[in-house]
């Protein structure tokens, strides 16, 4: 690379920095906690010293940053991230760029994910990819003829799809949407309010506080019935969804990431049987339907590839 050009995965834990050494590759990250709790200022200050520290001596010539939550990739403005307290609309990119007298770009998150996946992925070679992050909620990204697609502001809200009026609420209190019926969260809830109705299960000794999505999991793993149908419907949930979406955007290929797909086959045995409810028999023909490669990475190099495909022309 002849400019120093840096990519930065900002999370409600963890930031991320470092500098890219090719289209989808970089040096060694920078880490520091993410200070959620102090507000914008304090976090935007901590991405700055990441920056900072991750050019070394260098200056750097460009930034790209990803951002949970709604934002305009245009005008670098957060409309709120969760996680994340205090950020309504945050100038994120005119902050960074004054602070580090460089030019910045702010995509969400899950959108520079995606692009990594299609980059460096498992998208890679196609022109038409769609990815989907399952994890506290859900996520996702549209690459459409070789481009990074945004619509008018920022498309790919996939968690955001309806998959039936009288399904559970989201996490924003939209009834219906996906992300109520096959996150984490979804997963969690499912099995709370089961449990409540009076299911047997072994997920009785847990407290309803601790109840988790990865505590489902063990004990689907372990045999429960209950934690089994409970991932079974979200699965099937996505596996719906999926089938909308091929029918929509007769993609090459869907990639589903985040950290539901650690449930391995619990997780996609019962997506993969849904997809035909709804798929159209030639369309999903020519997709491949397939776990996601980057893993915890995938937000960082998203960030990077994006850098480079702004500044590095």
């Amino acid at each position: 690379m002849t400019r120093l050009l840096i990519g930065v995965d900002l999370g409600g834990t963890n930031i991320r920095a470092a500098v890219a050494t090719g289209e989808a590759t970089h040096g060694p990250s920078v880490h520091r906690a993410t200070p959620a709790a102090e507000g914008p200022d304090a976090v935007l200050a901590a991405v700055v010293d990441c920056v900072r520290e991750a050019a070394g001596k260098g200056r750097c010539d460009g930034l790209a940053i990803g951002i949970p939550g709604p934002l305009d990739p245009v005008t670098g403005v957060v409309y709120e991230a969760p996680n994340l307290p205090g950020w309504h609309e945050v100038h994120a990119r005119d902050v960074l760029a004054e602070r580090l007298g460089c030019p910045v770009v702010v995509h969400n998150d899950a959108s520079l994910a995606g692009f990594a996946e299609w980059m460096a992925g498992a998208g890679r070679g196609t022109r038409h990819f769609v990815f989907i992050t399952a994890s506290t909620g859900i996520g996702g990204a549209l690459v459409l003829d070789g481009k990074l697609f945004d619509g008018a502001g920022r498309a790919g809200e996939i968690g955001h799809m309806p998959v039936g009026h009288d399904a559970p609420a989201c996490a924003q209190g939209h009834p219906g949407c996906l992300e109520g019926s096959a996150s984490g969260t979804a997963i969690a809830h499912a099995a709370r309010a089961a449990l409540k109705s009076g299911a047997a299960s072994s997920l009785a000794g847990i407290d309803p506080a601790a109840l988790d999505a990865h505590a489902v999991q063990q004990a689907a793993d372990a045999g429960d019935e209950l934690a089994r149908r409970v991932f079974a419907d979200a699965a099937r949930a996505l596996g719906r969804a999926i089938g909308g979406l091929v029918n929509e955007l007769a993609p090459e290929c869907v990639a589903i990431g985040g950290g539901l797909i650690n449930a391995g086959e619990l997780l996609f045995a019962p997506m993969r049987e849904a997809i035909p409810e709804l798929a159209f028999v030639e369309p999903l023909k020519r997709c491949r339907i397939v776990a996601a490669e980057l893993g915890t990475d995938a937000g960082l190099v998203g960030a990077i590839a994006w850098a480079v495909r702004c500044f590095a022309g």
